[in-house]
Protein backbone atom coordinates (compact mmCIF):
# COMPACT_ATOMS: atom_id res chain seq x y z
CA UNK A 1 0.00 0.00 0.00
CA UNK A 2 1.19 3.48 -0.75
CA UNK A 3 2.55 5.46 2.17
CA UNK A 4 0.11 8.20 1.12
CA UNK A 5 -2.99 5.94 1.41
CA UNK A 6 -4.23 7.73 4.55
CA UNK A 7 -4.21 11.05 2.64
CA UNK A 8 -6.49 9.72 -0.11
CA UNK A 9 -9.97 11.20 -0.04
CA UNK A 10 -12.64 12.80 -2.17
CA UNK A 11 -11.12 15.18 -4.70
CA UNK A 12 -7.66 13.56 -4.64
CA UNK A 13 -5.86 13.06 -7.96
CA UNK A 14 -4.55 9.47 -7.98
CA UNK A 15 -2.72 6.87 -10.02
CA UNK A 16 -4.10 3.33 -10.00
CA UNK A 17 -1.12 0.96 -9.78
CA UNK A 18 -1.08 -2.37 -11.62
CA UNK A 19 -0.23 -4.29 -8.44
CA UNK A 20 -0.01 -3.97 -4.68
CA UNK A 21 2.64 -5.70 -2.58
CA UNK A 22 0.51 -8.86 -2.56
CA UNK A 23 -1.69 -8.99 -5.68
CA UNK A 24 -2.36 -7.72 -9.20
CA UNK A 25 -4.78 -4.87 -9.82
CA UNK A 26 -7.64 -5.22 -12.31
CA UNK A 27 -6.30 -2.04 -13.99
CA UNK A 28 -3.04 -3.01 -15.80
CA UNK A 29 -2.58 0.26 -17.71
CA UNK A 30 -2.07 2.19 -14.44
CA UNK A 31 -4.68 4.88 -15.16
CA UNK A 32 -4.99 8.21 -13.42
CA UNK A 33 -8.16 9.82 -12.16
CA UNK A 34 -9.99 11.68 -9.42
CA UNK A 35 -11.57 10.20 -6.28
CA UNK A 36 -15.20 11.30 -6.35
CA UNK A 37 -16.71 9.32 -3.45
CA UNK A 38 -15.98 6.59 -0.95
CA UNK A 39 -16.89 3.14 -2.14
CA UNK A 40 -18.68 0.11 -0.87
CA UNK A 41 -21.00 0.10 2.10
CA UNK A 42 -20.52 1.03 5.72
CA UNK A 43 -18.55 -2.22 5.96
CA UNK A 44 -16.07 -1.25 3.21
CA UNK A 45 -13.17 -1.27 5.68
CA UNK A 46 -13.86 -4.80 6.92
CA UNK A 47 -11.13 -7.34 6.13
CA UNK A 48 -12.34 -10.09 3.82
CA UNK A 49 -11.46 -12.11 0.75
CA UNK A 50 -10.08 -9.03 -1.02
CA UNK A 51 -7.62 -8.39 1.81
CA UNK A 52 -9.65 -5.58 3.32
CA UNK A 53 -9.04 -1.89 3.04
CA UNK A 54 -11.02 1.11 1.89
CA UNK A 55 -12.77 1.23 -1.49
CA UNK A 56 -12.88 4.51 -3.44
CA UNK A 57 -14.81 5.45 -6.58
CA UNK A 58 -12.41 6.78 -9.21
CA UNK A 59 -13.37 8.78 -12.30
CA UNK A 60 -10.65 7.93 -14.80
CA UNK A 61 -9.02 10.62 -16.94
CA UNK A 62 -9.65 8.33 -19.94
CA UNK A 63 -11.94 5.26 -20.28
CA UNK A 64 -10.16 2.07 -19.13
CA UNK A 65 -10.25 -1.65 -19.86
CA UNK A 66 -9.91 -4.11 -16.99
CA UNK A 67 -7.30 -6.87 -17.10
CA UNK A 68 -10.04 -9.30 -18.18
CA UNK A 69 -10.81 -7.14 -21.26
CA UNK A 70 -14.13 -5.79 -19.94
CA UNK A 71 -14.91 -2.13 -20.50
CA UNK A 72 -14.25 0.58 -21.29
CA UNK A 73 -15.08 2.02 -17.87
CA UNK A 74 -15.26 5.73 -17.08
CA UNK A 75 -15.57 5.07 -13.32
CA UNK A 76 -14.76 2.15 -11.03
CA UNK A 77 -14.36 1.18 -7.38
CA UNK A 78 -10.70 0.64 -6.51
CA UNK A 79 -9.14 -0.60 -3.27
CA UNK A 80 -6.83 1.93 -1.62
CA UNK A 81 -3.91 -0.52 -1.74
CA UNK A 82 -3.78 0.08 -5.51
CA UNK A 83 -3.93 3.90 -5.23
CA UNK A 84 -1.09 6.40 -5.08
CA UNK A 85 -1.54 10.13 -4.72
CA UNK A 86 -0.43 12.13 -7.74
CA UNK A 87 2.27 14.67 -6.94
CA UNK A 88 1.05 18.24 -6.41
CA UNK A 89 0.95 20.48 -9.44
CA UNK A 90 2.10 24.04 -8.94
CA UNK A 91 0.91 26.80 -11.27
CA UNK A 92 4.12 28.50 -12.46
CA UNK A 93 2.04 31.42 -13.81
CA UNK A 94 0.54 32.12 -10.40
CA UNK A 95 2.03 35.12 -8.58
CA UNK A 96 1.51 34.72 -4.83
CA UNK A 97 4.02 37.41 -3.82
Amino acid sequence: MSSHASAIGIGAQVFVRDASETERSPWPSEPSGIVFRSGGSALAGVWGAAGGGQWWWIEFDEPQLRADGEGPFVTAQVLDKFLELAPPVWDADSDDS
